[in-house]
Order: structure tokens, then sequence, then C-alpha cells
């Protein structure tokens, strides 16, 4: 994901505005308070004093040309459902809404969320990993050095084995788990001799650098 806009800053749009700006992401956020607004504008690019509940703002804004955008509206579960109505009937390609409750995230699924979170589960951080490497379904913390991450099987291991493809030794690594959605099966810590298929996904466990570098050459 290269472009994100943020609508709403409490403390997990500004995490997640921040921390998408840090994977050189181009952000744009949109909050009514000034103070906030003016205090993140160096470290993003495109900073909005408004109401991102405004249709009209939003259309002015431009938020059609970023490639997703992030509904993070603190405590007003009205506001949120309207503008993730509108964004919806804007074409937005990617949308993503915080939800306060299970309630509130399955109002949000059923109006079209692509991505619905809780804070609660999904911290800001964890949720800008996500964003910003495109074949990321789910990004893990497990600790400040350590991390899971499923992924699209690439192309390029289609056909090949774990083991043909030495991802242990080429990226420092390890494979926990295969999955095919489509066919509904998982592999638990799959034998080095399994042969990835198209459409699987697979998890991998790893240091934060070596999950960086192997996303970086798949």
């Amino acid at each position: 994901m290269n472009s994100v806009c943020v609508l709403g800053l409490g403390r997990f749009g500004q995490t997640l505005a921040l921390e998408l700006s840090n994977e050189n992401c181009q952000v744009m956020i949109i909050d009514e308070n000034e103070d906030i607004v003016s205090e993140l504008a160096d470290n993003v690019t495109n900073a909005v004093i408004g109401n991102p509940a405004s249709e009209t703002l939003l259309k002015a804004s431009g938020v059609k040309d970023y490639d997703c955008v992030v509904v993070c509206m603190d405590n007003n579960m009205d506001d949120s459902i309207f503008v993730t109505l509108t964004l919806k009937e804007l074409g937005i390609k990617k949308i993503v809404a915080r939800a306060e409750s299970i309630k509130h995230k399955r109002v949000l699924e059923k109006i079209g969320a692509d991505v619905v979170v809780l804070p609660e589960q999904d911290r800001g951080e964890r949720l800008a990993h996500t964003l910003t490497k495109n074949n990321v379904l789910e990004y893990i913390d497990l600790s400040d050095d350590y991390s899971i991450v499923e992924v699209k099987v690439p192309e390029k291991w289609i056909g090949k084995s774990i083991i043909d493809l030495e991802i242990r030794k080429k990226y420092h690594v390890t494979v926990i788990a295969v999955s095919n959605p489509t066919k509904g099966t998982k592999d638990i810590s799959p034998m080095a001799s399994r042969v990835f298929e198209k459409d699987e996904n697979v998890a991998l466990l790893g240091s934060e650098t070596d999950i960086d570098a192997v996303m970086s050459r798949i």
C-alpha cells in the first residue's frame, strides 16, 4: 500500500499515521483538532484541518486518490458508519474502519468496510505494517524482536518445496503453517518436502529485520 488517508486522530489514528509515515508511505490526515493536525503535519504528506465526517470535505481533499482510507473516529459510531458509507459511494479502493465493539464491527462489515479493527486487538503499529505490504494478510507481534507474518505464496515459490527454496537458509525465517482458503485446509509445521500450490497462504516466523528482508525479496 503506497498511500493511505487517516480520518480521525485519536491515539490510534495518530499512531497509525506516524507508523505509516515511518514505513515511507504517503499519508494524508484529516481531523478537526488543529493542534494535533499541526503537530503531525511535518511527518505526513498532507494534513487537513476539518471534520472528517463532512462529505464535502472528503471529496475536496482528494481521498479518492489514495489506495486506502482508514476511518479512526473515536467514540462516534454514527460518524464512522456514515463516513464508511460515503467512502463506499465514492469508490474508495480499500476501506479500513476502527470499531468500538463487536456490534459496531459487524455493522461496519455489513455496510462494506474491507477490514474492521478493534483497537484493543489491533495496534496502530501492527495495522501500519499490514497496510504497507501489498501481499500481507496478517501481521502478529510476538515481542519487540519477533513477529509472525502471513502472506500469499509468492508466484515464484509455486511448484517448489520448502527445502528446494532453502527458505530458512536464505531468509532466516521459519515456515510455521501453509493454508489454502479455497480448499479450507491448513498444514501446521509443514514438512520440508511440502510443495507450495497456487492460491495458498504461508505463515512465516522470524525477527523484525528478517521479516522485512524476506518481504522486500518476495
